[in-house]
């Protein structure tokens, strides 16, 4: 499998609500696992601070903010590792210590 799969990448996004998605798989020597890295379009004049160029003029410029969410060897586990993750998403800390204290 190439790292370009724009057909698991439609799936996990129809899973979880992002601006972009991709997929990368490493060697069967680093695991051959995939991993799936989401992305939101940002912009810097939205963060703290002001980016200014060496004359002193505020410069503000698009970017796609990444993030690894899940992963998985094969394609169901991959998916279902990002069902996972967006299931944690929706819960409070709260919610999520008394599941895992059993």
């Amino acid at each position: 499998m190439k790292d370009h799969n724009p057909e698991l990448s439609s799936k996990c996004m129809k899973i979880i609500e992002c601006d972009t998605a991709r997929i990368k798989k490493f060697d069967e020597w680093l695991g051959g696992k995939m991993y799936l890295i989401i992305g939101f379009n940002r912009n810097t004049k939205d963060n703290p601070g002001q980016w200014t160029d060496e004359n002193g003029n505020e410069r503000d410029w698009d970017y796609v903010e990444e993030k690894t969410v899940a992963s998985g060897k094969t394609e169901s586990e991959l998916i279902e590792s990002a069902m996972e993750y967006q299931r944690l998403c929706g819960m409070t800390m709260e919610d999520y210590l008394t599941e895992i204290a059993g």
